[in-house]
Order: structure tokens, then sequence, then C-alpha cells
């Protein structure tokens, strides 16, 4: 496979766990595996992760709770649940607590790994993307200092709100936000997102980007997904 990914698999059962971790392994993964989730400060929490495979029914902090928080501080990470549970609200609770995938138990490690792959293009195209964002818009790059954004042509003065989200484009990979993770900058439940009320936002993002002197698409609109900034932008 082109693309090894960095995971960890936070399962109580010790033989599940050392299979699941095996098979990956086998595919050319860099593989951790844990007991439980309170071991990913001490034993994961110092490198880089790119997918988390957690088990739902875990000792102490479970899998759901473990999801949440790591949606939070890691938003473009893979997240994968394992469980036994297979009713529908328990698979519509998995992917509202951050899931990507939901997976019921026994496990199918082909499937698991063919889930890695799609991970792994996903990875390499974000970085694909981030490079091309690098080497396009290196000339003139924006500064955004506090609710101050800088640029050729001057300075405008943003919303906390509109700084927020103009951080989280410039730290995002590939300078790429989806709808769900703008909603979390907002503070909004995603069943409460007005899309409409979401594009006004970035209309008027749009227009002081262009006011401190962008030229052409500086914010781009990504059909059912999301939206990606397309100009360089330091936070100073």
């Amino acid at each position: 496979m082109a693309t090894c990914l960095n995971i960890v698999v936070v399962e109580d059962h010790d033989d599940l766990r050392e299979l699941t971790c095996l098979a990956l392994s086998h595919r050319g993964h860099q593989v951790v595996g844990l007991s439980c989730a309170e071991e990913l400060e001490d034993e994961a929490g110092g490198g880089p992760v790119d997918v988390f495979v957690i088990d739902l029914n875990l000792p102490g902090e479970d899998g759901i709770s473990l999801a949440k928080r790591l949606r939070q501080v890691y938003p473009l990470v893979g997240i994968v649940m394992l469980t036994a549970r297979s009713q529908n609200k328990d698979k519509v609770l998995g992917y509202e607590s951050g899931a990507d995938l939901y997976m019921t138990k026994p496990v199918n490690f082909e499937e698991l790994c063919a889930a890695m792959q799609s991970f792994a293009r996903r990875r390499h195209a974000t970085n694909a993307n981030t490079s091309s964002l690098g080497d396009d818009a290196q000339a003139s790059p924006l500064r955004l200092s506090k609710l101050l954004l800088s640029g050729p042509a001057g300075e405008v003065r943003l919303s906390s709100a509109e700084a927020d989200m103009l951080t989280a484009f410039a730290r995002a990979p590939g300078g790429r936000l989806e709808t769900w993770q703008l909603a979390q900058i907002l503070d909004i439940e995603m069943a409460q997102l007005n899309k409409a009320s979401l594009e006004v936002r970035i209309v008027r993002l749009r227009k002081k980007l262009q006011d401190v002197g962008t030229a052409g698409v500086v914010i781009e609109s990504i059909r059912n997904v999301g939206y990606q900034i397309c100009v360089s932008l330091q936070i100073i």
C-alpha cells in the first residue's frame, strides 16, 4: 500500500486487540494497541495518529465519550468504532459522536483493512492539496492577528467567529473544512445548522479577504462536503 498510517487500536479484549493490530500491521501500518482510553496519554499521546479504532464498551471512559473527545481535539482524524451493538439508534449515536465508520462485531478484518486504505487515499489527497495550496499562494500571504486581517491592500476588522473560521481554515490540511467542522467552530448543532446562513457567513468572509487585496477565488465551495480556502494565511 502506498501510504502507511499511524493507527491506535483501543480495545479491552486482549485477543481481539492483538488480532486487530496484527491484521493492520500486516498491511504495512504502524499500530499501537491499548486496553482503555486512559492509556492514550501515557502510551500514544506523543506521536501523530491518523486513525483511531475504538471499541464502544471500554472500561472507564467508554468509546462514545472517547470519540467525542478525539473529534474535538483532532477534527480530521479517522475514527472507526467497533461494537456488538447493531441497532440503528446505536449506529446513529456512534456517528453523532464523531465516528467515520461504525462496524459491528465480529470484526471483518478484510473490510477494516479496506477502510484503512480509504483513509490512506484521503490522507494522500489532503497532503497533495496542502502542497498545491502552498505553492500557489506563497507570493503574498495574508496575516491574521487577533481580530485584524491584513494584506497587500490594507486591513479589515473581523468578528470573533470570522477569526475562528479563518484560523481553522489556515490550520486544516489542504485548507479544507467540512460543514460539520464549521458548525463545531461556530458552536452550532448540526441539526440546527442553516446552510443558507452558513453560506452568508462565507460570502462575508470572502469579501473581507478580497478587501485586503486577494484576487480570484478565495474560498471555494465543495459540493456536499464544505469549503476550502485558496489563499495563504499566516496566524501571528
